[in-house]
């Protein structure tokens, strides 16, 4: 059975490598496979997050269970398992999260490419897909290096996100003009924009602090302060799933999330108390960075030049308010070439969880990033991608054999 494998990144090189015993060919419209991976991690590559597949499915924004029957037959130790038998040797860190023992992303490609190479897939590079049409006993792909028949097709195009690496999302057309509604991409894990300037507190990291929003509960962590708007850990999560909500939203800060109002009052008159001839913008030093301070006082509404012992304990409550519970508007995101994934994407309703394959076209199979599926930081991400191009390429090839 001829496959044509649409898509040479980490959800293509595993459908190649799984479609055992088929003719596999794999398009990839750039100059090498594996673009989008030199760059995952910062170019470490967290290709996996050594969890129990509730906890994976937990880190999962889009539509989790879709991904059930994946994330069983492709387990993180799976993925472990397969780039160390393709010559890629791995590690496991803080937060779970495994990395090849290079530190290097260009060795998962490499293990990738070997899986895909041993099945016997042919790769062709700079072969950019403009079409694929449904015919009575396949499909026509037509390419830049011409036309070819296949007996099925697995595409994994990716999304959006990083459009330079060849996710320009051009693949959705193709999508829709074979029968499938496509939910429309958003950026996802993305530094978000305000409408508030914070670029006098430009670089600051703020740690253990909370951010949540109306529909969001709090979410734990580091946040970055940027010229334009908050990045870091919680501001990315936070993106993810605000994706498709739209601006301006609010969002709230809480600079001290393990105190309640009444211990952060207590712990103010304590600080104020041993800086009893300062005026109340230099006596916070001691419990928010310096850069922070003038952004709180402005929302507070209360005279920095006041001694501190002229504070009274109505604005006292309100500068405990405003530490608890910061508000900044947010009016947009840093946009595609900054986002690490895509929300939106093949409605999965269409797709056949346990396969991989349409509901609409026999013979389409999907993987990775092009499908209506993401999950935070972590690895998990990644190996979404692993496992649905698995499972894909493992269903091609059952069918053949059936």
């Amino acid at each position: 059975m001829k496959i044509a494998v649409i898509g040479g990144g980490a959800a293509g090189l595993m459908a190649a490598g799984s479609a055992k015993g088929c003719s596999v060919t794999v398009f990839d419209h750039m100059e090498k496979v594996g673009k989008k991976i030199y760059i995952t991690g910062k170019g470490r590559c967290n290709f996996t997050n050594v969890c129990d597949n509730q906890t994976f499915l937990q880190n999962v924004v889009t539509n989790s269970p879709f991904l059930r029957s994946a994330i069983s037959k492709f387990t993180p130790y799976d993925a472990i398992d397969l780039l160390e038998n393709n010559g890629c040797k791995t590690k496991v860190e803080r937060g779970r999260r495994a990395f090849p023992q290079s530190d290097k992303a260009s060795d998962v490609i490499k293990a990738l490419s070997r899986y895909a190479e041993n099945n016997g897939a042919v790769i062709k590079l700079n072969a950019k897909v403009k079409d694929i049409v449904r015919t009575d006993d396949g499909y026509t792909v037509i390419s830049a290096n011409g036309e070819e028949r296949f007996d099925r097709i697995v595409l994994c195009t990716g999304g959006m996100s990083y459009p330079q690496t060849g996710s320009d999302g051009s693949a959705y057309a193709i999508v829709k003009r074979l029968g499938h509604n496509v939910i429309a991409p958003m950026p996802s894990l993305v530094a978000l924009l305000t409408k508030e300037d914070l670029s006098a507190a430009e670089g600051l990291t703020l740690k253990n602090v909370s951010v949540r929003t109306q529909s969001v509960k709090p979410i734990f962590g580091d946040l970055m302060i940027t010229g334009g708007g908050i990045s870091g850990p919680i501001a990315l999560t936070l993106s993810a799933y605000v994706a498709r909500d739209k601006f301006p939203y609010r969002i709230y800060i809480d600079f001290k999330p393990a105190l309640t109002h009444e211990e952060l009052d207590a712990r103010l008159l304590r600080d104020f108390g041993t800086q009893l001839n300062k005026q109340f913008k230099n006596a916070l030093d001691l419990l928010l960075p310096k850069s922070v301070i003038p952004f709180i006082i402005e929302k507070s509404g209360v005279d920095g030049s006041l001694p501190v012992n002229s504070v009274t304990k109505k604005q006292r409550a309100r500068i405990v308010e405003v530490i608890k519970s910061f508000e900044l508007t947010i009016i947009g995101n840093e946009g595609f070439n900054r986002a690490v994934v895509t929300n939106g994407g093949v409605d999965v309703k269409e797709v056949n969880p346990k396969t991989m394959e349409s509901r609409i076209s026999r013979g389409l199979y999907f993987g990775g990033e092009v499908l209506n599926v993401d999950a935070l930081t972590g690895g998990y991400n990644f190996h979404i991608a692993l496992a649905t191009g698995y499972v894909a390429g493992v269903s091609v090839a059952e069918e053949d054999n059936g």
